[in-house]
């Protein structure tokens, strides 16, 4: 009787402790970013790329995602006029990450969380040059497809990202591919 009782609490007792041992993910991502609104009338699509940390809590389908991003737009209208200028945000997100489906080989998830992002203008005529900056917290929500590639893992992902700042918003929206090491 004991030796029957002895197996699966050994079992339990290492499935416990493996999945106490988490370690947490590394993603290097990057992509498409869509300015949407009031941004989305002055600034062409421009490119995103960024770096996210993720830990996943043992026995659920929650996680925690810290992430770094910097997306660029080039300013619309400009032709001809001799000058150039794009915008910039740099910032942060602090995620909630819940998975929807524990499948084998792919992982939907939804994502939501705080963001802080340091919004930046800069335009120059050849000849002068000037910015202006403007540091502002926001919010972002969306989703995405966790699955394996060979050794590694990858990631799809889109999302909403609403930065309010003084008398309007910054709104866009990211579209990525992440490689997770």
């Amino acid at each position: 009787m004991r030796t029957r009782l002895l197996v699966p609490v050994a079992m339990l007792l290492l499935a416990a402790g493996s999945a106490g041992a988490q370690i947490p993910s590394i993603t290097l991502f990057g992509g498409a970013a869509v300015p949407t609104g009031d941004a989305g009338d002055d600034l062409n699509t421009g490119f995103t790329l960024g770096g996210a940390l993720d830990m996943h809590l043992p026995a659920t389908p929650f996680g925690a995602r810290l992430e770094g991003t910097y997306a660029r737009f080039a300013v619309k209208g400009l032709d001809g006029t001799g000058l150039t200028a794009h915008a910039s945000d740099a910032g942060a997100n602090l995620n909630v990450v819940m998975t929807l489906v524990n499948a084998v080989i792919f992982k939907p998830y939804i994502t939501a969380g705080p963001s802080y992002s340091n919004l930046k203008l800069s335009a120059s005529d050849g000849t002068n040059s000037g910015s202006d900056s403007e540091s502002h917290w926001g919010y972002n929500a969306g989703g995405g497809i966790d699955f394996g590639l060979g050794p590694l893992g990858a990631r799809l992902d889109v999302r909403y990202k609403h930065i309010s700042a003084n008398g309007g918003s910054w709104t866009s929206v990211p579209l990525t591919f992440g490689i997770r090491f």
